[in-house]
């Protein structure tokens, strides 16, 4: 497989599994953002050993990162040309200057949870493109992954542009997936996952056609908040994902 560089890209990215998950599915796939820009205390970026029953890998059906590889230790191994600001907030003016100063056509977005991306950012006018571990517009919000598995059986990952509503901008592309194999972390590990699958499936779509197809959502996005522990277990117990 031939690397590509995405040249008008940049990977904005906080020290999170999903982020580790991000880069090692990039560059799985030879998918080579043209910036990578870091943000938040460097201290963060740290290894995360994960429940991982390896017996089980076949059955999630996605590349499965490995989270004992910190997010620079992977952007090094690929050669990128890494930028840091020592900035938890996103919305932080020294990272929306330099998000400014780069001016990529476009920003992969990988954050820090429950963190909002404001106006400083969005008014740019630069697309924001995010993957949500839900089925949009039914599943939006906080943990839908678990709902989304709980009353459906199965999965979801929906990408799209931000904008100021929360999961409600123009929706890319949409993919079911399984729901987690037993032994495997589902907040860390399967939800980076099945999120990073589908970045690197938009991002290959962008690659053979030239450009972005928003696809028709119907209905109003219908939001969740943090799942409360008890629905949580049972959708673990459900694949005897349970410690």
């Amino acid at each position: 497989m031939t690397v590509t560089t995405l040249d008008n890209f940049l990977f904005l990215a906080a020290y999170t599994s999903r982020s580790q998950a991000y880069a090692q599915c990039l560059l799985e796939n030879k998918l080579n953002p043209g910036h990578v820009l870091l943000f938040g205390d460097g201290k963060k970026d740290i290894s995360r050993p994960v429940a991982f029953d390896k017996s089980h890998a076949d059955e999630a059906e996605v590349f499965l990162p490995d989270l004992s590889e910190s997010l620079t230790g992977s952007c090094g191994r690929a050669g990128w040309k890494v930028d840091a600001i020592d900035e938890d907030d996103v919305n932080h003016p020294e990272i929306v200057g330099r998000v400014k100063a780069i001016r990529p056509d476009y920003v992969i977005y990988s954050g820090y949870g429950a963190q909002l991306v404001k106006e400083g950012l969005l008014g740019l006018g630069i697309p924001f493109l995010h993957m949500h571990s839900g089925w949009l517009p039914e599943y939006g919000g906080s943990t839908t992954l678990y709902y989304n598995w709980l009353m459906e059986r199965r999965c979801a990952v929906t990408a799209f542009f931000m904008d100021l509503e929360i999961d409600n901008g123009p929706i890319i592309q949409r993919r079911r997936y399984p729901t987690p194999p037993p032994g495997i972390d589902v907040d860390h590990l399967y939800d980076g996952a099945i999120r990073a699958d589908m970045l690197a499936r938009v991002l290959s779509g962008f690659l053979r056609d030239g450009r972005f197809s928003p696809v028709s959502g119907d209905g109003k996005t219908r939001t969740y908040y943090v799942i409360h522990p008890v629905l949580k277990h049972l959708a673990l117990l459900s694949r005897g994902n349970h410690s």
